[in-house]
């Protein structure tokens, strides 16, 4: 009797109708950059390499810059091959990959400089030499290898010289001719020296790009967050199944010189394991405004729906059926996790769930708890390791009403693709394609000895603009979380 006599309640009130969602995009805020004049922007290829190449360097020093780059943002470990040579996954969400995978993506970045380079293996191990200076040098960014020869002034010895006189690599430590911390893994020089079988490839494989290397469109009510730390989901197809990727040598991150500063503050136990260079967690929350219609701009699709006023809520419009609404979520990592909360309204008839991940073809249904007046569920296994986002689907009993939702969605990235904050002065450049609304932004970070120094950067920018962070202490920051938001 109750759904009953609050439809004929409702019948009373003004019904305001659902306008078809709208292909213009002006309400968003599309693609949104963040990056400081001390950090790498890794958001395409060309700003990755204009962060690390400046005019007056020699074609070493370039090479170097991003053989360290490289090296900095991958560490050794097998991810899923399907995503092997897709430069955008392995950079900005994996940041692991062995041998080929890590010099693939190096000898792309070098080809863009004008650098020619080959791709060799010795005894299974892949490994690179690149051409500048009239020489060929060998480069291993997988084991951090290089070596200097004797000449004078010396060069990074070639594999031809290696092969030949397997002293250059097993020498190269004694005689203070190595790579800052040379081979810090532990691996043998054996790998670069003396016989065995060596193979040169006939080329590299075809490594993809898309620019830019993450595309986000922020809708009004959405958030993106950014932290530097493991969390509670991980992609469970990107190598260790029951950890999360991970460098598993940890501790010997503190002998790379060239970028210990930028690791030393994100130690972390995985696997019982301490290390520096892992996984992190972020998540988009998506919390849509029912009192007006910008709520549309994450609805996917409906069916049986209407908005009352004034009590704005979402219910079904013939009562005898329920009522459907998809949401959509687009998220440029990989999804690990999903969750949601309902508040309903007036009436407190049931509301169950689905997702799809597979442009809504397929559905999978959803646990939910139902409170009475509030319906949460969690999803993982229906979601995680989507590279393309997911639909919600809300089913809406004849008899319930929707007040309010809250969408969060968990992903995986690689912390070390994200900008940074150094001590002294950075500057802060906010950019977007497009400011539809207005963007805010959220950064905070430890600073001092310990990192117990906690602080704040808070602004809005209603279009591109800049700031001034000055950061204390010697070593870098502990940067905590990044959020871009835009209001509902």
């Amino acid at each position: 009797m109750r759904g009953i006599s609050l439809a004929l309640f409702f019948a009373f009130l003004a019904v305001v109708p659902i306008p078809a969602r709208s292909a213009d995009d002006s309400p968003f805020v599309i693609n949104p950059v963040i990056s400081t004049d001390k950090s790498v922007d890794c958001s395409s290829v060309d700003r990755i390499l204009a962060g690390l190449v400046h005019p007056g360097m020699t074609d070493e020093q370039k090479v170097l810059a991003v053989f360290n780059w490289i090296r900095r943002v991958m560490y050794h470990g097998d991810g899923p091959e399907e995503y092997a040579f897709d430069f955008g996954k392995m950079v900005q969400v994996l940041g692991n990959g062995s041998c080929l995978r890590q010099t693939a993506p190096l000898a792309l970045l070098l080809k863009r400089l004008g650098y020619e380079s080959e791709s060799w293996v010795h005894d299974g191990h892949h490994m690179l030499q690149v051409s500048y200076g009239g020489k060929w040098h060998c480069l291993d960014p997988h084991m951090n290898f290089y070596v200097f020869d004797r000449s004078v002034p010396p060069h990074i010895a070639g594999l031809e010289q290696l092969r030949v006189d397997s002293t250059l690599a097993w020498a190269a430590e004694a005689e203070h001719r190595s790579a800052p911390g040379f081979l810090l893994c532990g691996d043998s020089p054996a790998w670069f020296s003396g016989g065995g079988l060596w193979e040169k490839e006939p080329g590299w494989p075809d490594v993809t790009i898309k620019d830019p290397l993450r595309r986000l469109t922020l809708r009004r009510g959405e958030s993106i967050s950014f932290s530097w730390l493991p969390g509670d989901y991980y992609y469970r197809k990107a190598w260790q199944f029951d950890y999360g990727p991970y460098h598993t040598c940890g501790a010997r991150d503190s002998l790379d010189t060239a970028n210990w500063p930028i690791y030393e503050p994100y130690r972390a136990i995985v696997n019982d394991t301490p290390c520096y260079r892992h996984w992190a967690q972020g998540k988009m929350v998506y919390y849509p405004d029912l009192f007006s219609d910008h709520f549309q701009d994450g609805v996917a699709g409906q069916k049986n729906i209407v908005r009352l006023c004034p009590c704005f809520v979402l219910m079904p419009q013939d009562l005898r059926y329920p009522g459907e609404l998809v949401f959509s979520v687009d998220c440029p990592y990989v999804i690990t996790a999903g969750e949601f909360r309902v508040k309903k309204g007036e009436m407190h008839g049931g509301i169950t769930a689905e997702v799809s991940t597979d442009g809504m073809k397929n559905w999978q249904p959803v646990t939910v708890t139902d409170s009475g007046q509030v319906v949460r569920g969690l999803f993982v296994d229906q979601i995680n390791g989507s590279f393309n986002g997911y639909y919600l689907k809300l089913i809406l009993a004849g008899d319930s009403s929707m007040e309010s939702l809250e969408m969060t969605s968990y992903f995986q990235h690689n912390p070390l693709a994200l900008p940074y904050l150094v001590p002294g002065e950075n500057l802060l450049k906010v950019e977007a394609e497009h400011f539809g609304s207005q963007l805010k932004l959220e950064w905070s970070y430890a600073e001092g000895p310990d990192w117990k120094n906690t602080k704040t950067i808070l602004r809005n920018f209603p279009e591109a603009g800049e700031l001034k962070v000055a950061v204390g202490g010697e070593k870098y920051p502990r940067n905590l979380s990044l959020t871009l938001s835009v209001l509902p």
